[in-house]
């Protein structure tokens, strides 16, 4: 037996920029681990840059609370390629690009539930009365905390036999769906999983993902814990 801490966050919209994303600002559907490590890393006060080696630990799975949707917007950026004070201060020509933002679907605001193992009080306590404030993404996107669970969980190991799973949320793309009617998967690629010096993303991944938020049945290995009824996929 494993504990694992469910930790439910809510917010208007969110913002997961894609590591690869350049002139226009892409978004992952959900929140990347290194995502995840920083809200933690908020969470306890850790200052910026300081936290990778100690929060590495960590298995982290992500699933959503409400469906989701996307919106692309235009905006018009700083032209900072040559700054001078008048291109600072907006009054030139600027950059038209465009932004995906992630919405709730049909419902006021967003959740997501992060999972994390091993966890520690001061990581409850801190969610609980966080340090700085916590945000979906980009700093303006701010989000609270619903709920808090410590759960008794069991691990699922790679080692496992290959079996049929209804899992939630967020899964490696090495393992098959069995898709069904009323089922909405997306496969996000290129998920960085991992920070290096410089906060140069590290390894990257792909991922089937519920946008509706509910779960689906896939078959094969992966690492993660089944606490319950519901099997979670570490990233």
């Amino acid at each position: 037996m494993i504990k694992v801490l469910r930790v439910v966050l809510r917010g208007r919209m969110a913002h997961f920029r894609k590591v690869y994303s350049n002139s226009t600002s892409l978004s992952y559907y959900f929140p990347p681990r290194t995502t995840v490590l920083g809200i933690v890393a908020a969470a306890l006060g850790l200052p910026r840059d300081s936290y990778y080696d100690k929060l590495n630990q960590l298995n982290v799975g992500v699933s959503a609370v409400t469906p989701l949707r996307k919106l692309t917007v235009g905006e018009d950026i700083l032209d900072t390629d040559t700054p001078n004070t008048t291109k600072l201060r907006g009054l030139s020509n600027r950059v038209p690009t465009t932004k995906e933002l992630i919405l709730p679907y049909r419902e006021n605001f967003l959740g997501y539930s992060i999972y994390l193992h091993p966890y520690s009080s001061e990581m409850v306590q801190a969610f609980k009365n966080p340090a700085f404030p916590l945000s979906l993404g980009t700093a303006n996107m701010l989000t609270w905390t619903e709920a808090i669970e410590e759960l008794e969980c069991t691990e699922v190991g790679e080692g496992d036999s290959e079996q049929t799973r209804r899992v939630e949320g967020a899964v490696p793309s090495s393992v098959r769906v069995e898709f069904s009617e009323g089922i909405q998967l997306t496969l996000e690629d290129g998920v960085p999983t991992t920070f290096q010096v410089g906060r140069v993303p590290g390894k990257l991944a792909n991922y089937y993902f519920s946008v509706g938020g509910t779960t689906y049945q896939v078959r094969g290995k992966f690492r993660g814990a089944l606490c319950g009824d519901r099997v979670i996929a570490f990233l």
